[in-house]
């Protein structure tokens, strides 16, 4: 008996230097190519020794963990830049103490960016990563309405 091979999906990036177009392999399995395998597998068992309900259930079972605890992870990821975003914006009007680099830059906190879905604190005109900060100060007019 012969068995075909499972072709993978695969996309094609083309080289800036050459010019010449390039597959790339598909990284990631999802939910159609388990399902072409499933059925490949069911098409070539022996039909002799076929698979049992608790082995195909256990498959499915598997597969469907294994979609859901990547897309929780996804969602996790989501959250912890929301979050991390949420913090740096308490900042705003604080004066703060950073210690990038081993140097030390004091002033207010003007703006919060966003770069590559990270937080970014302008301070002076420079770009600081949030975890940098050493110390934060209420600003006068936060302190006089803290009061």
């Amino acid at each position: 008996m012969t068995i075909s091979p499972i072709t993978s999906t695969a996309s094609s990036a083309t080289n800036s230097l050459t010019g010449t177009a390039t597959i790339l392999p598909k990284q990631k399995l999802d939910q159609g190519d388990f399902l072409k395998l499933l059925t490949t597998q069911l098409s070539y068992q022996d039909p002799m020794n076929p698979m049992t309900d608790t082995q195909f259930i256990s498959q499915m079972a598997n597969f469907s963990s294994l979609e859901q605890m990547s897309s929780l992870s996804s969602n996790f990821e989501k959250y912890s830049s929301a979050q991390s975003v949420s913090a740096a914006q308490i900042l705003l009007g604080s004066t703060v103490t950073l210690g990038p680099d081993g140097e030390q830059v004091t002033g207010i906190v003007s703006e919060v960016r966003t770069e590559s879905g990270l937080p970014r604190l302008i301070v002076n005109g420079g770009s600081y990563d949030p975890a940098t900060v050493t110390s934060v100060q209420m600003t006068g007019t936060t302190a006089a309405s803290a009061k």
